[in-house]
């Protein structure tokens, strides 16, 4: 059998947690797939393609199943939050890859979790807006915290050190609870004062 970009995007993801996203290339993929770089760009044409296809596979494993039901609209918003966040933490540099990325496979996307709100007279891009600010709250508190971790479970020194040490303290649950509360908070009010009765 040939090679396919499932392994191709597979062997990226897996050599990710070993050299990083600055050390991957297509290049280093190919030798570990035993083929010469040319023979990848049969199935991706640069390193956008497979990093747009590598946050798509990282997104499609870690997809939750069915929302428990009586979750409400916060309660769900939350829990798609914290999952968003341990997919990427599953990877070193998962959040740098995931960001800035195109998903490629739109089935994956769902339905509006403001459809509720929509269709009470939300205007739908006011919705929009909501869920991409919760978006890239996550998105950004986690690529904070692989800075701060580069390596799972591994702090860099330089932050106990900073002036603002006091930023980065050791509780990083805490802190990303907290902010993600913050947050929710602040959209969910904004939502309510844009409902057009």
């Amino acid at each position: 059998m040939g090679l396919t970009r499932q392994d191709i995007v597979r062997t990226g993801l897996r050599l990710l947690n070993d050299v990083g996203l600055n050390g991957l290339t297509l290049r280093l993929i190919a030798q570990e797939l035993g083929v010469k770089a040319p023979a990848l760009y049969w199935h991706v044409k640069n390193k956008q393609e497979l990093l747009d296809e590598m946050a798509t596979l990282m997104y499609a494993d870690a997809m939750p199943g069915r929302v428990p039901e009586g979750l409400g609209e916060r309660g769900s918003l939350e829990l798609a939050s914290r999952g968003l966040r341990r997919m990427m933490l599953a990877y070193r540099d998962g959040a740098k890859v995931f960001s800035g990325t195109f998903l490629t496979d739109d089935s994956l996307l769902g339905d509006n979790p403001f459809q509720g709100r929509v269709d009470a007279g939300l205007a739908p891009h006011l919705a929009g807006r909501a869920l991409f600010t919760v978006y890239s709250y996550v998105v950004g508190f986690t690529i904070e915290e692989q800075a701060v971790y580069p390596i799972p479970g591994e702090r860099d020194p330089r932050y106990d050190t900073t002036p603002t040490a006091w930023v980065f303290d050791e509780d990083v649950e805490g802190r990303f609870s907290d902010g993600l509360t913050m947050v929710l908070d602040g959209v969910f009010g904004w939502l309510d004062d844009k409902v057009v009765p």
